[in-house]
């Protein structure tokens, strides 16, 4: 499929956004959650929970053949590897892209957006940062974008324009990921300097460091109401971290045996924001209740470090993706293994479908695939980079899917 390429320009104004909720404010949701308590972390040591996948499953394996080009749109701004994407929580036709060139862009995606620029997509170029942009993301309201940087900074920028409104400094060392409040313009970062900082967005002011974790802070997110932030820890630290944003304190550590015994790679918070499942650099998967301060369950099944983990919306059930190729599907109400996606390599994202319970992965082999949770199976296999996809990300109808690679380019392919 011919590929449309975009050069720089400027990007047209979103709708105006509506009215902020008050940060941290928001209706209380539901606290229940089905699934074995296996141990209090308090309590004594547990042997851990096995179940046994089919291995033999693997649906989307690769073809030694070359795959074709399946892409919609090939963007080729970067001049260097493409490691995070992310697609406008409120524009369906616009999407960011961070690199290991130091730039983030800010670009259009679809036909109707070709026609409407004239061809040039109304790219523009976030320049500023001076260290690979490892995390990007707009906010609730589509009107800014944040990126991370391992420069240890954050930048905001107003979608509008491209401009640069705040850059936010505090870590000492390079910023591993970022993450918005679900209501208001406040952002969240993880560093590699042990802290982790929030800033209100618009005015650039911290407004809480939380220190504690003695390695890099290599996960982290708001729960879903908003009031209280998760944190966990790489390298030695291996502990997952349960903060007050309003006072910085930490409500609760869970670490130690029956947890994770190495460095925490990832996490996901359930919808009803008791409930997180992590996922560690030795392949350990733990499911905890924060609320309860127990472990829920152990998960046994990969061979290699897990690289993302999180919750359906749709169904009950979790998904965990590793560097051992394998994509797992576990039954939350029992928490065991419900199917196994195989792939040929390493698994490095995945993302999560918000209308259906699908979920798009990248991997090391360059293709995007797309598969069914209910089945195991895969949906769609979609080709065209030439190395190693970094990011993954989805459009908030689910009807396409961008992606970014080492091979310097980002990609838009329909999911339909």
């Amino acid at each position: 499929m011919a590929e449309q390429q975009q050069q720089p320009g400027g990007v047209p104004a979103p709708p105006p956004p509506e009215d902020e909720d008050a940060a941290f404010i928001a209706p209380e949701g539901a606290d229940g959650f089905d699934g074995e308590v296996l141990d209090d972390l308090d309590g004594e040591g547990m042997p851990g929970a096995s179940s046994e996948g089919d291995d033999d499953q693997a649906d989307g394996e690769g073809e030694d053949h070359p795959m074709e080009d399946d892409s919609l749109q090939c963007f080729e701004g970067h001049g260097d590897a493409v490691l995070a994407v992310a697609w406008s929580t409120t524009q369906a036709d616009l999407v960011a892209s961070g690199g290991q060139d130091d730039k983030a862009f800010l670009w259009r995606v679809g036909h109707d957006a070709a026609e409407a620029t004239g061809g040039t997509m109304a790219t523009a170029e976030l320049a500023g940062h001076t260290d690979s942009v490892v995390s990007l993301a707009f906010n609730a309201t589509g009107t800014l974008l944040a990126t991370a940087s391992l420069d240890a900074t954050v930048r905001v920028w107003r979608v509008a324009d491209g401009s640069c409104m705040q850059t936010l400094e505090g870590p000492g060392d390079g910023v591993e990921w970022l993450a918005w409040h679900p209501k208001g313009d406040i952002v969240l970062a993880g560093s590699e300097d042990f802290t982790m900082w929030m800033w209100l967005a618009q005015a650039g002011t911290c407004m809480q460091v939380f220190s504690g974790h003695s390695g890099p802070v290599s996960a982290g997110a708001f729960t879903p109401d908003g009031k209280s932030v998760v944190s966990a820890g790489g390298e030695s630290d291996c502990s997952l971290r349960v903060w007050n944003p309003k006072t910085g304190e930490c409500s609760l550590q869970l670490a130690g045996h029956p947890f994770h015994e190495e460095a925490i790679a990832c996490l996901g918070v359930h919808g009803d924001g008791a409930v997180v499942i992590t996922g560690g650099v030795d392949g350990a998967v733990r499911v905890s209740n924060i609320h309860t301060k127990r472990l829920v369950a152990s998960l046994q099944g990969h061979e290699d470090s897990v690289e993302a983990a999180g919750f359906s919306s749709h169904l009950p059930m979790a998904a965990t993706a590793g560097i051992d190729g394998k994509l797992l599907v576990w039954d939350t109400g029992t928490f065991t293994e419900r199917g196994c996606c195989q792939h040929p390599q390493p698994i490095t994202r995945m993302a999560w479908a918000s209308q259906q319970p699908l979920v798009a992965t990248g991997c090391l082999d360059g293709v995007v695939r797309l598969w069914d949770l209910r089945t195991a199976g895969c949906v769609k296999q979609l080709g065209g980079h030439e190395a190693a996809v970094q990011d993954v990300a989805l459009s908030p109808d689910g009807s396409m899917a961008l992606s970014g690679a080492d091979d310097a380019t980002a990609r838009v392919f329909s999911l339909l």
